[in-house]
């Protein structure tokens, strides 16, 4: 069935090593240090030549179609053959090492990626009905190729439609049901006959309403952060428990623990870019400071086909060998969550984080995700085995131009006090997590179990967060940060607060209409996060300018007009606005404090402001909701080249 050569074909490292040192490919140096990094982290010797001395892909591969006698052939060049293509199933494919390539008269030619063997050729034969199988070299990169080109449809359904389709109630590709859209019409209605019938009362009923959503969310947020004093100390008597239990099993703390280069598993990177061409280096150069072995890295950088600026930057950067290039396929929604699912079909990793083009990762970060989910596994087997499993841990985001202008200032407040202060203090609460849109890193297997992202939801992160509580799976956070660049142009910012905004609303839609699944599902806790975090947000900004008004119908109306209004009104409304923002200011700027210094965190005192354009963004993202639920306000990257990698502005 096969030359006998192949057939007993194991060829060991020395001997491919040699080939190639023999062809001039590699130095003994080169070949040396090869051999010492497989021997510590383990896998295939060709990889680490590639990474060692920069060796082209092809190049191996063509010695390597000598040493086992077997052609090498480019599939893209002469792809496989449909009628043997269509033969396989997509779904039962996962990382193929071989693909069925020619067959004629009973004779099925394999291009395979790995060493020739008999096993592959027993499998191919029973598969294809063969009564002979030949063999032909290939690179990896030729057959994930040839898997795009063949399974597009497939690939295109399960970026796109797979979620709508087998979960329709957890999707947003319908934003809005028709009772959720007639509703905002009839409370608008509902509003106006109140102003003709008794203008009074309606003022009453519309200022009390506004406060309350107001200080509803405002003051789960100030709670929030001042949970986390109290969970350093829970998680200080988790910590002791712990190494109580390790000790008794004569394993040594988690904290003195780095695990071995060889016991680290593949750990996948995907990284949508749309219309970046001017960061690609950037973001090579980003990726390339991470404390992990680089072949155990699986970067997968995500291209829009229509993209041509990108693609060619991409390809011209010549990324190394860790790095595949793909291109998404045309299709809609043009989203980032969507170019993310079909990077997940790929994905060959045990786990797996998203990173946007300009982040800049704590260079520890992939291993202290990877602690955080053995720390769980030990916990939940040896000390609360009732615990829900960990399905996702966040790592806190943070603006590397932070003291760029005042807007990059406030938006940086912004973020410090959400991820340093107010989700640490929902860990551990029960309340679900909404994700950040990026450095979530993820157990693949269980992120495709619940769905992975919804391609229809613009702020696919949160909404995934909440998918997975009620999946029956937890999400933490990590004490590690990615940088990224915040927003300095006021037209940029309104924009993409639009789409969170819209998202958060879009979130709130899919969510409310499997009301009780989600209360059954994440209990008296979720139910509160949900209505001051999920849903509180977008009805606070919008809330916002009926909060300020109220202290001009207060303290200006009653000149005017002679407009009296109930003692409970004007007090809480004092509360309200004057007691929900000074709280506001005060954790923000602590937690701003805590990270940048008071030259950051004085600028706290903005926030009012702040908020003003936050209503702004939400009165857009509430019009949108009724027009275009699912355009993508894509947010422009690398817009400030002066700014350092030291982090000051030099402009």
């Amino acid at each position: 069935m096969t030359p006998a050569s192949l057939v007993k074909g194991q060829f060991n490292r020395q001997s491919i090593g040699q080939t190639l040192l023999a062809a001039g490919l590699v130095t003994p140096e080169q070949l040396q240090r090869a051999l010492d990094r497989a021997a510590i982290e383990g896998g295939l010797l060709g990889r680490h030549l590639i990474l060692e001395a920069g060796l082209d892909r092809r190049r191996i591969y063509e010695v390597l179609a000598r040493q086992w006698d077997a052609p090498l052939v480019d599939l893209v060049a002469e792809p496989p053959a449909d009628e043997l293509m269509e033969q396989l199933i997509f779904s039962e494919l996962a990382e193929p090492q071989w693909l069925p390539w020619r067959s004629e008269d009973g004779v099925l030619t394999v291009a395979t990626a790995v060493v020739p063997s008999a096993a592959i050729a027993e499998e191919a034969a029973a598969k294809f009905g063969a009564t002979d199988v030949v063999f032909r070299t290939t690179t990896d990169w030729d057959i994930n190729q040839s898997i795009q080109r063949s399974f597009r449809r497939h690939l295109l359904y399960e970026s796109a439609e797979r979620l709508a389709e087998e979960r329709p109630g957890d999707s947003a590709r319908i934003a809005l049901t028709p009772w959720q859209r007639y509703l905002p019409v009839v409370l608008v209605a509902a509003i106006m006959v109140g102003f003709v019938i008794s203008p009074l009362t309606a003022v009453i009923v519309l200022l009390a309403a506004a406060n309350i959503v107001f200080l509803i969310s405002i003051g789960f947020k100030t709670l929030a952060s001042l949970r986390r004093p109290f969970d350093k100390l829970h998680e200080a008597a988790v910590v002791r428990a712990r190494n109580k239990e390790r000790a008794r099993r004569g394993l040594p703390p988690v904290a003195d623990e780095r695990i071995p280069d060889s016991e680290l598993p593949v750990y996948t990177i995907l990284v949508p870019v749309f219309r970046e061409a001017n960061i690609i280096d950037k973001l090579l150069t980003n990726l390339g400071q991470l404390d992990y072995p680089r072949s155990k890295l699986d970067v997968l950088v995500l291209l829009e086909e229509d993209d041509a600026e990108t693609i060619a930057a991409a390809k011209a950067s010549r990324p190394p060998e860790y790095v595949r290039i793909l291109i998404v396929p045309r299709g809609e929604p043009q989203t980032k969550p969507r170019a993310c699912n079909y990077g997940l079909t790929f994905a060959r990793g045990e786990y797996v984080v998203i990173y946007d083009a300009e982040d800049r990762p704590d260079p520890g970060q992939l291993r202290a995700s990877i602690a955080a989910f053995k720390r769980d596994e030990f916990e939940r087997e040896h000390l609360n085995p009732g615990r829900k499993p960990l399905i996702c841990v966040q790592a806190a985001l943070n603006y590397f131009n932070a003291d760029q202008n005042v807007l990059t200032r406030l938006f940086t407040i912004e973020y410090t006090h959400w991820f340093d202060s107010m989700l640490p203090g929902l860990d551990n609460s029960g309340i679900p997590l909404p994700l950040g849109g990026t450095s979530n890193h993820f157990v693949t297997a269980l992120l495709k179990e619940v769905g992975a992202w919804d391609p229809w939801n613009v702020t696919e992160d949160a909404d995934l967060g909440l998918r997975a509580a009620v999946d029956g799976y937890r999400v933490g956070v990590i004490d590690s940060t990615t940088w990224e660049e915040a927003c300095s142009q006021v037209p940029a910012w309104i924009k993409q607060r639009t789409r969170w905004i819209k998202g958060y609303m879009i979130t709130s839609a899919v969510n409310t209409r499997n009301s009780l699944r989600y209360i059954k599902s994440t209990g008296v806790a979720g139910t509160v996060g949900f209505l001051g975090l999920i849903l509180g947000t977008p009805l606070a900004f919008l809330a916002y300018p009926l909060v300020v008004g109220f202290t001009v119908v207060t303290y200006i109306g009653y000149d005017i007009v002679g407009l009296v209004l109930p003692g409970w009104l004007l007090a809480g409304g004092v509360v309200s606005m004057l007691f929900g923002n000074a709280m506001m200011i005060i954790v923000s700027g602590v937690a701003t404090f805590r990270r940048h210094g008071w030259r950051i965190a004085i600028f706290a005192l903005l926030n009012p402001f702040y908020w003003v354009l936050h209503s702004v963004a939400a009165w857009r993202a509430a019009w949108q909701m009724l027009t275009s639920p699912h355009k993508w306000e894509k947010t422009p990257h690398g817009l400030e080249a002066e700014y350092h990698d030291d982090g000051h502005w030099v402009g």
